[in-house]
């Protein structure tokens, strides 16, 4: 059957997330195959979507300290209200627990619907990174999970996120549903053309070592421990192209610490490339991703780079880690500079290493969007069904 949906999020074009792709990713293959999707998000002043389905946005503001993210304001948006009202939803999706999210879930009870939720993020380390009040955040996580508790469905992208749920006293029930992505690797020919054309991007020679990051430029990314880590490979005379593809509010910190330890000539700073094909030449153009974030749960750019074959290094035990076998499908560090610089040192050595773990990512690890919506209607259509079955009953 054909179905409405909303996905409602606080992040989305062009301030992009994984979290912003997952919602856009959700609304696009639903509404290619499956009925109607649309996005519900803030606007951003001076941007048009340009996607192929709804997107319905709300007035917004930048959120303090936590540049480019925005906070919405749909309580005192009038047109918002006029067009969401005209929308028969079946059901609607929260990605997360704040505005967005509480908008969905008001949106949800006045019309009776089902309400689904993803718990994505380590919001504890967001609260604490703009507030020095252990129980205040304690009351804002409290808040939290009385959201989560309140839905009809928790959904989380893997074991690990569960285990944070958890943690912060969830003793409700959730489902795994797993992310996707919707970077398709190019043929060979392609491939070739667009490697070339990510190599002048980043100013890099052919046989160059070249090694990315995609994601938000924020210190909870733990990007300090990649740039301590080049500064000891630098010292040990190797030679690499770094490069960082993002913005957030530690960039320009980050480009003050790249020049205290004179790595101008080995790292490049890219802005954020909603073009995919244009992020596409990028990762055509590395050899290895490093991501060592603690904080990410299920990050969908190590999919993103296991589709060109590229293997990711995280951190032993971190939640992003959860499907990496050390040399197999991966690389695994400890959270400490020396370890990742060895770890990077050796693999520049070792070809052959980085080509079968980047092969193992690609069998394992890449999951394509259009695959994991499939499951997704699968589950909507289900929901939906209980709830008006329990409707019924209820009347």
């Amino acid at each position: 059957m054909n179905i409405t949906t909303g996905q409602f999020n606080d992040s989305y074009f062009p301030i992009m997330d994984g979290v912003g792709m997952t919602a856009h990713s959700y609304a696009f293959w639903l509404n290619e195959k499956y009925g109607k999707s649309m996005v519900v998000a803030p606007n951003v002043k001076d941007y048009k979507d340009k996607v192929s389905y709804e997107v319905i946005r709300f007035k917004s503001v930048l959120l303090p300290g936590m540049n480019p993210y925005r906070v919405g304001l749909p309580q005192i948006d009038i047109d918002y209200k006029k067009k969401i009202k005209k929308v028969g939803f079946d059901l609607i999706h929260a990605h997360c627990p704040f505005i967005s999210g509480h908008a969905a879930q008001k949106l949800a009870k006045k019309l009776n619907i089902p309400l689904v939720t993803t718990f994505h993020t380590k919001y504890r380390d967001d609260f604490a990174k703009v507030i020095n009040n252990h129980h205040f955040i304690d009351f804002l996580v409290n808040m939290t999970l009385h959201f989560y508790n309140s839905a009809d469905m928790v959904w989380i992208p893997n074991a690990a996120t569960g285990q944070t749920l958890k943690d912060y006293g969830f003793n409700g029930s959730f489902e795994v549903m797993p992310n996707g992505t919707d970077m398709v690797a190019p043929d060979k020919k392609k491939l070739i053309v667009y490697r070339k054309k990510g190599l002048e991007m980043i100013k890099a020679g052919n046989d160059e070592f070249v090694m990315l990051f995609v994601g938000q430029h924020r210190w909870e990314k733990n990007i300090r421990l990649i740039i301590e880590s080049l500064r000891i490979i630098k010292e040990s005379g190797k030679s690499f192209k770094m490069v960082f593809v993002g913005e957030g509010y530690a960039a320009n910190d980050m480009k003050k610490l790249v020049k205290n330890y004179q790595l101008q000539d080995d790292v490049v700073f890219l802005k954020v490339i909603t073009d995919r094909e244009v992020l596409q030449c990028v990762f055509a153009a590395s050899d290895l991703f490093v991501f060592p974030s603690v904080y990410d749960n299920s990050p969908l750019v190590i999919q993103e780079a296991a589709a060109f074959n590229i293997p990711s290094v995280l951190v032993r035990n971190s939640s992003s880690s959860e499907k990496i076998m050390d040399g197999v499908n991966g690389f695994l560090v400890e959270n400490d500079s020396g370890d990742l610089s060895r770890m990077i040192s050796g693999l520049m050595n070792n070809r052959q290493a980085i080509r079968k773990a980047g092969e193992g990512a690609r069998k394992t690890i890449y999951h394509p969007w259009e695959a994991i919506v499939d499951d997704v209607y699968l589950r909507y259509t289900d929901i939906i069904k209980e709830h008006q079955t329990y409707r019924v009953r209820q009347n």
